[in-house]
This record gives C-alpha cells, structure tokens and sequence, in this order.
C-alpha cells in the first residue's frame, strides 16, 4: 500500500453532507445506548465528550457495517466491519471533545483554547481490542485547528495533527516524513507532513506523528508538547486555536471492536 495510501479529497464534501445526515439519524437501543447509523452521536460524561459513529469514507465501498454504543464513561466503543481495501480509509469511528464540523463545542470541554494562553492539553486513553480485530487500521489522535475561536460546522480548519500509537501493515500517513526520532514528552515519533486539497485548491496541512515504540491499549500525551514542536518548526504560529481533541480507530479493511474504559481531555 505504501506511505501515501491515505487520501482525503473526499473529506469537505463529506463535513457538508454531515449535518443533515446527522438530523435524519434514529437511535436504536439495545441493552444499552447504541448507533449503527452513520455519523451518529452517543454523549457521555454529562455532554463533555461523545463517540462518533463517523464513516466518512463510506461512499466508496457497500456491504460495511459500524456501530457505536455507551454502556458508561468506563464501558464504551464502536464495532465494524469493512470488507475491501477499495477508496483508502473508510472510517474514523472516535471520541470527540471540542469541535468536529458542529456548531460550537462540547460543554465543559475548556475548548477552543488559543496556543499563545500556554495551556496544557493533556489527554489519555484506555482500551481493549476484541481478539477477532483483522485488518488494516490506526489507532490515533485527531487534533484539529482553526484560526479563529468561533468554529461553525461550515469553518475549514488549518491544520490537523494526528499522533499514531499503534497500526497494522499496510496502512501509513498521508505525505512525506520530514523529520525523524523527535523526542516528544519521553517518546520518540517520526513525522510526517502532508496536505488536504479539493479539486487542486489547498484546505489544511496534517501533521502525522508516529510514535517508534507501539502502544497499544494505553496512550496519553500532553497536546502542548507537539503544538510547541510544531510552532519552533515554524509549521504555525501560537495565533492558532486547538479546536478539538479525538482519539479512534482509522480504517482501511477488516472487522473489529474497541472498548474503551478510560478517556479524557483536560485543559489548564
């Protein structure tokens, strides 16, 4: 598959189309909240944080399944099932904190905060795979900026950093690494810079952080320490606003599920 099989091109027709997809979802409930509908929304920690059933890359391939579920803030995830590698990656089911093309943030989130404040932004995560995961995915950070602190589901973001700590073969960052063994909060990344057009015209920079030791099941950093990086690579300037903070699963190819019994974001 090689490095650069990762394309978004499809992604701003996608965030336009979300919003009256969204309206149009019906919840299904089983035993305990749950969601099989596309970009479905399932809120937990008092509307702090939600799991997003997002499947944005679902146009090119029939016969997927994904679902979200929230049995509590310790004992929730999403499963799935994508049977082809056709289209690049198809999914990013999540836990969202702040803003994803929404209109304004979720509650109590300290979300947007601007770089130049200097706060921390520490996140973390816990979680478990089922044994019968196969496939080609990521496990990864999102973490998306803007340059104003208002954001509508309509404002294109500037810059999107994703940090990986776990994946399978045949998956890999969009764009060309551009700098190796960065020494970030103990860890040691490889990083990657590519860009997300639409028809030729420029929309955002992602910035894709590699981590060299794979972490699987525990991950935690401090958004801070790469925005710093990123700021003295001169990538940015600190004018810019953190928007939102995800972590989930991209996917390429397979079936799986991811429980999750920890996750946060906080912001000081």
């Amino acid at each position: 598959m090689g490095l650069k099989m990762k394309k978004r091109s499809g992604k701003k027709a996608w965030m336009l189309l979300v919003m009256s997809l969204l309206i149009a979802a019906v919840p299904i409930t089983a035993s305990a909240a749950s969601d099989s509908t596309a970009y479905a929304k399932l809120n937990f920690n008092n509307n702090k944080y939600y799991i997003f059933n997002n499947s944005w890359g679902s146009s090119s391939v029939s016969g997927w399944s994904q679902s979200v579920y929230v049995n509590s803030n310790t004992d929730l995830g999403y499963v799935w099932n994508w049977p082809t590698t056709a289209g690049g990656v198809k999914a990013y089911p999540s836990l969202v904190s702040g803003w994803h093309w929404t209109e304004g943030y979720t509650p109590g989130s300290g979300l947007p905060t601007r770089l130049s404040a200097n706060k921390s932004i520490n996140t973390g995560v816990s979680y478990s795979k089922a044994s019968n995961t196969t496939g080609e995915y990521n496990n990864a950070y999102d973490i998306w900026l803007h340059d104003i602190g208002n954001a509508t589901w309509s404002s294109t973001p500037t810059e999107e950093i994703m940090i990986w700590n776990e994946w399978t073969s045949g998956v890999g960052p969009i764009g060309s690494k551009v700098f190796s063994d960065v020494s970030i909060g103990g860890q040691t990344y490889d990083l990657y810079r590519g860009e997300i057009t639409d028809n030729g015209v420029h929309q955002w920079w992602v910035y894709s952080f590699l981590k060299k030791s794979k972490s699987p099941n525990n991950f935690s950093i401090n958004v801070k320490n790469f925005t710093d990086y990123l700021i003295s690579k001169s990538y940015f300037t600190n004018s810019k606003y953190v928007s939102s903070v995800e972590y989930g699963t991209e996917i390429t190819k397979g079936s799986g599920q991811i429980n999750y019994s920890n996750w946060y974001v906080n912001v000081q």
